[in-house]
């Protein structure tokens, strides 16, 4: 293989890998890869939690600014626990989706492997 051949099939890949990263921006195709995989159902029950742990903020708020000066460390208190739970399973719905993001680039990087095998392999019986 000449100098030519190599850099036109560097360059090809290098096109390749610029159009899989285009494909991958924006935040709805990371949200939408959460709910692809075995984690679906989980994923979709973390979102209810998190819209009602929002509703859940949304009334202790207005109950802590509506309430005599006596109960509104209970209604201060379950908001701020309110607010914690939807932290938390925002910060898992997070993970999940850097996690499901991560194994889909590590299997695009197995297959160009695989790929880039199959070519050597293929390479090497044809120089024979």
């Amino acid at each position: 293989m000449n100098n030519k051949q190599h850099a036109a099939e560097l360059a090809a890949q290098a096109y390749q890998l610029d159009k899989l990263m285009r494909e991958e921006q924006g935040l709805m195709p990371l949200i939408q890869s959460g709910f692809r995989g075995g984690l679906k159902p989980l994923m979709i029950l973390a979102y209810l939690l998190a819209l009602l742990l929002t509703v859940a903020i949304v009334f202790c708020a207005y109950q802590f600014f509506t309430v005599e000066a006596a109960q509104q460390n209970f209604w201060g208190f379950c908001l701020v626990l309110a607010f914690q739970a939807q932290v938390g399973t925002k910060i898992w719905i997070w993970l999940e989706m850097n996690r499901a993001s991560t194994v889909r680039e590590l299997k695009r990087v197995e297959l160009a492997l695989a790929q880039l095998q199959t070519q050597a392999v293929a390479q090497a019986a044809a120089e024979r």
